[in-house]
Order: C-alpha cells, then structure tokens, then sequence
C-alpha cells in the first residue's frame, strides 16, 4: 500500500522517479523498488520523500482511500509489530508518536 500510495503522489504532482528523487536527496532506482513494494523504506526515507512531495509524513502515511476497514487495519498493524524484531518495534512506536502527535 505504501508504495502505490508514494506513487500516486508523485503521479499526481507530475513527477517523474528521478524528481521525486532528487527533491528527496534519495536514488530513484530506490525509489522505484520502493514503490513496487520490493523494499521497505526507513523512517529516515519516509521523511525525506514525503518532503520531497511537498507533504507531511502524516499525510504520506494516510491510507483511508485504500482500506476503509478500520479493524482489518488495526489487525494487519498488530500482525506487522507482533512479526517485527525490537529495533522495528522501536521505530514504529515512533512514527505512532510522530503520527498522533
């Protein structure tokens, strides 16, 4: 979801890979394989693309469009963080944090 997500954004702004790349001081090749879902990006690239598209990272991370369902969410986010080892759990109760903020 992430990565259609970053793809539509950038779609919609009419930029290409190698702009959103470089307005997020991020390789494009990256970028790409980020957006096919072949990589998880990090806190760290989340901030610098949602920069680069002239957003948010609350807004980056905004899925209602694509999810309306609310407990199939909250279940594949418990799914998500019961599979993730201590250094993920760790960064993602800070983008919670970031989020709710």
């Amino acid at each position: 979801m992430l990565g259609r997500r970053i793809r539509a954004l950038r779609v919609s702004r009419g930029m290409t890979q190698e702009q959103l790349g470089e307005k997020a001081d991020i390789n494009y090749k990256y970028l790409g394989s980020v957006e096919r879902g072949e990589r998880n990006p990090s806190l760290e690239n989340l901030v610098r693309i949602a920069g680069g598209l002239g957003i948010s990272l609350a807004d980056l991370l905004t899925f209602e469009h694509e999810t309306p369902d609310v407990a199939d969410l909250k279940s594949q986010a418990i799914t998500l963080i019961n599979s993730a080892d201590a250094a993920g759990v760790r960064q993602a109760y800070r983008l919670l944090q970031i989020i709710f903020e």
